[in-house]
């Protein structure tokens, strides 16, 4: 005898699969806040919702890959009375494609329309496909599903700079900044909801506010977050290396909740190569930028980002990334290999190898893991404060935490081996021992101080 369905149909149950990016999740999470306000109920497990909704991402092909794959295994356990809803980036490129490949989708939602969620369930367009220009950002109710006490918070959406290896102003579009006054407000009430760190993200922070005419749009912001009541950490998620002057610097610097972390995306160092991808600058320019930054601010936690197999890569400017990266031996790094995007610059130009791509890749994390390795171990002993997150998700025997130098999501954790606090909780954790990314620490048996991180 055949199962009988879970769905039940008296309720507007839903499903919602997150797959991408931080700012991804910022979305899906007023996705839900649409959904609550309108009496919706979130459930754990596909075969208990009426709606099987899907945030995607687009950003590279392997990513397009991976989301469809998702998105076709939901399909494939759809049961009588389900809707499939394909929501996001994923439809703001390849909308038409998608229709033909997974016929089973009743809807498909680009991102300029996410804030007719509602309406669209109700009363999907006759070609069940809602495409509109990215115009106002999503905003409203927002259902947290990070923490405890951390949240992500997003400053703008689309992008002003047209690096040529990238698809997101085709699926974003322009740069458009949220008003200070409503990113504001929802700080506030992240706040007074409990949440100690806020971690602004945008596919650009440094661009925060152009569009509105403001050229030092993201230090206003900055100054008037750093009063917010309840607040403790602020961390900067994405900035474009050429926000690193003198006057951000020693401003930033000077606010004591903003952390000294700086996510600074590098992509490449050799001139040709950057220039290739659409990118100013150069390893003269970079270097001296970055030689400002830990002169102004000593302490700072760099994360970077490269990408190897660009087209025009040669062996010399990968061994002068590699000379680089080892010279600024950066506290945190991501590597990518370069993926060529319809309908990008990059991918019309002639491609290297794949093999040397990922050849060359294998060489940076080796690198990379080194380095970190030597960073993580020089902290053995010392106290820093930490985010206390409770039990580790993978083993009751631990906890979970995350110093104040360490990015959700994105960096190593600290693995507590001895000790517990207030799940949510700022703490002072010793070092004990380092592994290649990751650290194990003991709760220290005094509270954190008031300042926002160990400046010693």
């Amino acid at each position: 005898m055949a199962e009988k369905s879970k769905v039940n149909n008296s309720l507007n149950s839903y499903y919602l699969l997150t797959l991408g990016c931080a700012k991804n999740l910022v979305e899906s999470e007023y996705l839900a806040g649409q959904l609550h306000q309108a009496g919706y109920q979130p459930v754990s497990q596909p075969a208990d919702a009426v709606w099987l909704l899907v945030n995607t991402c687009a950003f590279i092909t392997s990513a397009v890959e991976e989301n469809i794959d998702h998105i076709l295994t939901l399909a494939a356990g759809k049961q009588a009375g389900q809707k499939l809803v394909v929501i996001g980036c994923l439809v703001g490129r390849f909308a038409r494609k998608l229709q033909k490949i997974i016929p089973e989708a009743d809807l498909f939602i680009a991102p300029g329309q996410t804030g007719n969620l509602l309406n669209l369930l109700q009363t999907p367009p006759p070609n069940c496909v809602a495409l509109a220009p990215a115009r106002d950002i999503l905003n409203g109710p927002r259902i947290i599903s990070t923490g405890p006490s951390w949240a992500y918070l997003r400053l703008s959406d689309g992008c002003r700079r047209r690096c040529s290896f990238c698809a997101i102003p085709h699926i974003r579009g322009k740069l458009r900044s949220r008003s200070q006054e409503e990113v504001l407000t929802e700080a506030g009430d992240l706040a007074s909801a409990g949440v100690r760190e806020i971690n602004l993200v945008a596919q650009d922070l440094s661009s925060y506010g152009w569009d509105q005419g403001k050229k030092n749009g993201l230090l206003e912001l900055l100054e008037k977050l750093n009063f917010i009541a309840g607040l403790r950490w602020i961390r900067l998620l994405y900035l474009h290396p050429d926000i690193l002057n003198e006057s951000f610097l020693r401003r930033a610097g000077e606010l004591d909740k903003l952390l000294p972390y700086f996510d600074i995306p590098l992509q490449h160092i050799s001139r040709p190569v950057l220039a290739a991808m659409g990118r100013s600058g150069s390893r003269e320019e970079l270097e001296r930028a970055f030689k400002l930054l830990k002169k102004i601010i000593p302490q700072a936690i760099i994360r970077t980002t490269v990408m190897v197999g660009h087209p025009g890569e040669e062996e010399a400017d990968f061994a002068q990334l590699t000379d680089f990266i080892n010279e600024f031996k950066f506290n945190h790094l991501g590597c990518f290999i370069f993926e060529p995007q319809p309908g990008t610059r990059s991918a019309r130009l002639p491609q290297v190898a794949g093999s040397v791509a990922r050849a060359r890749y294998k060489k940076v994390m080796a690198l990379q893991k080194k380095i970190s390795r030597a960073h993580l171990r020089a902290l053995l002993g010392t106290q820093q404060d930490m985010l206390f997150l409770g039990a580790h998700p993978e083993s009751r025997l631990l906890g979970s935490g995350r110093l104040w130098s360490q990015a959700p999501e994105a960096d190593g954790e600290a693995l507590v081996v001895e000790g517990w606090a207030e799940p949510g909780s700022i703490v002072k954790a010793t070092v004990q021992k380092a592994h290649d990314y990751d650290l194990e620490v003991k709760i220290a048996a005094q509270p954190a101080s008031d300042s926002a991180y160990v400046k010693s």
